[in-house]
């Protein structure tokens, strides 16, 4: 998939400005993917206002994490950051294994037990293994430099409309053409390849955390989650009603049953660190603590 993203951009390039168009593309390609994607995760925190979450903040957190880094063979445990927002977020940014981090929405924190909040870390932990932090910041890179090549090839295009109409110019019709379908085709590329490595994810996921179950409850509760957020701000959709095709993640359903299925590699993780207990803050938290070791002043903004 990586490939034909890179042979449809190529083709773009070629054909707005042959082989020069080729090796000015490849040029892009190469400085972002060498100095631009460590520059881009710190200016994401910064954009979405993630705060750090330090160990002393949230000991538990910090355990179960360097625990899953360990167990994935990470030569550094990801830093975690803490996004204030109202939908169960939990995703992984960075340059590779080595400036690596993970971004968990407050929601996410108040609404999953332990051993799910684990599950999370363990799937994003997998995704950082698998070098999917490269694999999809090129795919989303080489999907951007298409949309822009086509928008740029099709201005030129009606610039040239009034000399053709008069004779004095061809008009590739199968190019205008490429260029009109090559963004969509991109995406669909780019949305295909991130529905693989969610699954890889998944899989790598339960081996690390040895807890099959609580990523499909995990799952089961993002996604009931989301669907409430979707039908409080859009137009309502039952679940599984959006096509696959136009989907970036696998449908619930279909990845529930796989994980369900699969046998993991490794123990669970150790009961001190994945006990079972309330969710949310509760009125006898003892000095202003939460159960996983984060502070109540961390959480009392969700709470707006």
């Amino acid at each position: 998939m990586l490939g034909a993203m890179t042979a449809l951009l190529a083709l773009i390039g070629y054909i707005l400005a042959g082989r020069e168009g080729l090796f000015i593309t490849a040029i892009f390609i190469f400085a972002f993917m060498s100095f631009g994607r460590g520059a881009s995760k710190t200016w994401m925190l910064r954009a979405i206002h993630a705060v750090k979450l330090e160990a002393g903040d949230a000991p538990v957190i910090h355990a179960m994490t360097e625990e899953l880094a360990r167990r994935a063979e990470l030569p550094r445990s990801p830093d975690i950051y803490v996004l204030e927002a109202n939908s169960m977020l939990g995703f992984s940014v960075g340059n590779g294994e080595e400036d690596s981090a993970i971004v968990l929405s407050g929601a996410l924190l108040q609404g999953l037990a332990p051993r799910e909040i684990a599950s999370v870390l363990a799937h994003e932990i997998s995704h950082i293994a698998a070098g999917d932090l490269t694999v999809m910041g090129l795919a989303d890179l080489i999907t951007r430099l298409t949309r822009t090549l086509s928008m740029l090839g099709l201005v030129l295009v009606i610039f040239n409309i009034p000399i053709a109409a008069t004779g004095g110019a061809y008009l590739p019709w199968g190019a205008l053409v490429l260029l009109v379908l090559a963004p969509l085709l991109s995406l669909l590329l780019q949305m295909g390849l991130s529905r693989v490595r969610e699954f890889e994810a998944d899989a790598a996921a339960v081996d690390i955390s040895g807890d099959p179950e609580a990523l499909a409850l995990a799952l089961a509760k993002l996604e009931v989650r989301q669907n409430d957020v979707l039908r409080h701000v859009y137009l309502p959709h039952a679940p599984g009603t959006v096509p696959s095709l136009l989907r970036s993640h696998p449908i619930t359903q279909q990845r529930v049953m796989r994980i369900l299925q699969q046998v993991p590699k490794m123990a669970p993780l150790p009961a001190h660190l994945t006990d079972e207990h309330h969710g949310y803050p509760s009125d006898d938290v003892v000095a202003g603590e939460w159960p996983l070791g984060i502070p109540v002043k961390w959480l009392l903004r969700w709470w707006r």
